[in-house]
């Protein structure tokens, strides 16, 4: 099944992070919400909870699940990850859903402007996901947590042959230059560029390559450490726009302070909160009962 041990790494050391910070996540956290699940523990048919726990705030936090175990009257930790709030809504048509093992966790394939796709995990999933169907558009808040990023290291290079330098050399003879000088090499510049490739192919779909211009950016506290967000531009589907948020702790970032303004690259580990209709703040909610709304 997968896990979250590489996503710990955009925050902190994972030795680290189990050692010394875990045991506080579960004593310190905010309950946000509980919602049925499958019995884990006992691999039955009977009917569980799971909890979802916070330590951080309405910005940023590390999400942990706790889920019971109604045979001898316990809780257990499932599972846990670090989780952006304050990401950027978009609009998405749904392909598939894809649930890990037990239902409670899964990745969601969409459809951006039905011209590119996109896999992100759903970091509410355990509160209906399952329920979506193919070519349902939904409304999904993203962010990407860098696992690095830098200033981008290639600005240009140079092509000097295949379709698009034969395309030039046409164009330059069209208009008046001689075949020497119009087969020169063409320049292509990458500043300015939004890239997005997926890296883990289909066992680690939501983390990707990616390069954009830091178009928005603040920067706050969370669990000692400097979080910086970017919003950027990293997809241009069909004339229109794939934007997120990209987070991106001290921790990561090793000295570098992201200006706005600039190129930058880097990998990320992208999840998504599916948004409520009525609520750009709240995730949708199923027919299932809650405890607390979150």
């Amino acid at each position: 099944m997968p896990g979250h041990g590489d996503h710990w790494d955009t925050l902190y050391d994972v030795d680290e992070y189990v050692n010394d910070k875990l045991a506080r996540d579960c004593q310190a956290s905010k309950l946000i919400c509980r919602y049925p699940c499958r019995d884990v523990k006992g691999n039955s048919e009977r009917s569980e909870e799971v909890a979802c726990l916070r330590f951080g705030d309405d910005r940023f936090a590390n999400q942990i699940l706790v889920v019971t175990d109604s045979s001898d009257s316990s809780r257990f930790l499932f599972s846990g990850y670090p989780v952006a709030l304050d990401g950027v809504v978009q609009t998405v048509t749904i392909n598939r859903v894809d649930p890990w093992e037990y239902g409670i966790e899964g990745w969601i394939h969409a459809r951006v402007a039905d011209a590119a796709s996109v896999s992100f995990f759903d970091t509410m999933f355990f509160a209906g996901s399952d329920q979506l169907v193919p070519d349902q558009q939904v409304d999904v808040s993203f962010a990407g947590l860098a696992y690095w990023l830098r200033p981008i290291q290639m600005r240009s290079f140079e092509i000097k042959e295949g379709p698009m330098w034969e395309i030039e050399r046409e164009r330059r003879m069209k208009q008046g230059e001689a075949k020497k000088e119009a087969s020169r090499p063409v320049e292509i510049h990458m500043t300015g560029a939004s890239i997005f490739l997926p890296r883990g192919g289909d066992e680690i779909p939501d983390d990707a390559q990616f390069q954009g211009v830091i178009e928005a950016m603040d920067s706050f506290e969370h669990d000692g450490q400097q979080i910086y967000r970017m919003e950027m531009v990293v997809m241009r589907p069909d004339d229109g726009e794939f934007r997120i948020a990209v987070f991106a702790s001290e921790h990561v970032l090793d000295g570098y302070v992201p200006q706005l303004g600039e190129d930058v690259e880097g990998i990320l580990w992208l999840q998504g909160r599916i948004i409520d209709s009525e609520s750009t703040e709240t995730p949708r909610q199923t027919n299932t009962e809650t405890t607390l709304l979150c």
